[in-house]
């Protein structure tokens, strides 16, 4: 999913007042603990490439979030939570934030899964 697929879905579900500045600002913050959290703190499986991240700006709106489908749905779900907190409506933040942790989650537990730890001290059983 792109910035601007993100932006779209987000805007389409949840009509708002805030810029696309400021969506790209609050996808640039997720994507950064997504990189900082999860993606740098494993290797890269065979054939992948090496992932930079950079904060994003009104310019890389075509740009690829960093989480695929079907976890990319976080994205949008992340842009909801973060209008629900800033019009202050907090019943439906609450319910965007656990929506969101679901999600996130999620991709989370799926990358660990399929990604070796930079961490990794398992026993070599094998010799």
């Amino acid at each position: 999913m792109t910035i601007r697929e993100a932006i779209d879905r987000a805007d389409t579900l949840n009509p708002n007042q805030y810029t696309e500045e400021q969506k790209v600002k609050w996808l640039s913050l997720l994507d950064y603990s997504v990189f900082t959290d999860i993606i740098s703190e494993h290797e890269y499986n065979e054939g992948e490439e090496a992932v930079e991240f950079r904060p994003y700006t009104t310019d890389d709106v075509e740009k690829t979030l960093l989480a695929s489908y079907p976890y990319d749905e976080m994205y949008v779900v992340f842009l909801q939570m973060k209008i629900d907190e800033a019009n202050k409506e907090t019943d439906r933040y609450n319910n965007s934030a656990a929506l969101f942790n679901s999600y996130s989650e999620d991709f989370s537990h799926h990358y660990h899964k399929t990604h070796r730890s930079k961490k990794y001290y398992g026993f070599n059983f094998w010799g």
